[in-house]
């Protein structure tokens, strides 16, 4: 083990991110809607309706 006088701390400092969380998330979500924009614009397929329904009739039940 190193002594702790001959330790290079900024050697073996972990990466640091440079964005805040919040920046990370704003960037991640923006970078998600315009790639699946179009995704949400489309109709939800019929087959899906379908079990939809039949999940909220058996919760109803």
């Amino acid at each position: 083990m190193l002594p702790i006088n001959n330790f290079d701390f900024d050697k073996y400092a972990l990466n640091r991110l440079t964005f805040s969380q919040e920046q990370a998330i704003f960037v991640l979500g923006h970078s998600l809607r315009s790639i699946y924009q179009d995704l949400f614009s489309e109709p939800v397929p019929e087959h899906l309706q379908a079990l939809a329904a039949r999940l909220e009739q058996k919760h109803l039940e």
